[in-house]
């Protein structure tokens, strides 16, 4: 077994690809073809490497327990939650993705926009609590022993 988890390496392979799709989504507003087909791809990457990152943290959640106690129990529970939100709406964008690509339903644009763009905002909250878990683990210990009094 590895002395420290995967999660932190794989984290970013859906960040980057992630952001860059609804980067590539928005400019599919004006260019259709070329860039909508690239958006699709981008969001397959992001959501497939997001699965396994999104696995991959239990690992992380263990060493940093054992780095830093069991006081981070509830900014994990809330990175956590974020990253499954972020899998969901990325995986209903893939979703009408394809389903528009193979004819099933009409366009949808405005509400893959939408979408997208709310998944890059619980992609940025999840990657806020996940780093606030790593570079200050003493901002969430005095949170929780300020709670417990």
């Amino acid at each position: 077994m590895l002395s420290t988890p995967l999660h932190p390496l794989l984290v970013h392979f859906p960040i980057a690809l992630l952001i860059i799709g609804v980067i590539v989504q928005i400019i599919a507003v004006w260019k259709k073809p070329f860039f909508d087909r690239l958006a699709l791809f981008l969001f397959s990457t992001g959501f497939l490497t997001g699965i396994l990152a999104y696995v991959s943290g239990d690992g992380a959640e263990h060493f940093l327990r054992n780095q830093v106690g069991h006081s981070i129990e509830s900014a994990v529970h809330i990175h956590e939650t974020y990253a499954l939100v972020t899998l969901f709406i990325f995986g209903a964008v893939v979703l009408l993705k394809l389903l528009h690509m193979f004819g099933f339903i009409k366009p949808l644009l405005p509400l893959v926009l939408v979408l997208s763009l709310a998944g890059a905002v619980t992609l940025s909250l999840t990657g806020h609590y996940g780093g606030k878990m790593v570079y200050h683990p003493e901002s969430i210990t005095s949170d929780s022993s300020s709670a417990d009094k």
